[in-house]
């Protein structure tokens, strides 16, 4: 340990790759600390278009073992414990909405509180 380092800090790590709207990322993070739980961006991940993908590997390295990944292509939420093909929750859909609900679920993965999942009868 080199000085100035300190305890890991417990956070739900979130990664993004591609171009979406601000809202977007911005809703996702609301969502995270609407529930108080917190998060690190964690940039460099523009090589991952599978949200599914991107989150398990944001997850295996979160202290909280949580990740999420936000592509082009959809928002996933993944456990680090979970197989890589078996998220807690993926969207294709990149819309606000889905990305505060997204954030939402994260966070509650954290806490052990239900999540906030939307079912075919929901659309």
């Amino acid at each position: 340990m080199s000085v100035g380092d300190g305890p890991t800090r417990p956070v739900v790590l979130v990664a993004a790759a591609g171009t979406f709207p601000a809202a977007v990322l911005r809703e996702l993070r609301a969502g995270l600390e609407e529930e108080g739980v917190p998060h690190e961006l964690r940039p460099g991940h523009d090589d991952e278009p599978d949200p599914t993908a991107l989150a398990h590997r944001v997850a295996r390295d979160a202290p909280l073992e949580v990740g999420v990944g936000l592509t082009e292509r959809g928002i996933a939420v993944h456990h680090g414990k979970l197989p890589a093909g078996l998220p807690v929750a993926v969207d294709p859909d990149v819309t606000a909405e889905v990305a505060r609900r997204m954030g939402h679920d994260a966070a509650r993965v954290v806490t052990g509180i239900p999540l906030k999942l939307v079912t075919d009868e929901d659309r």
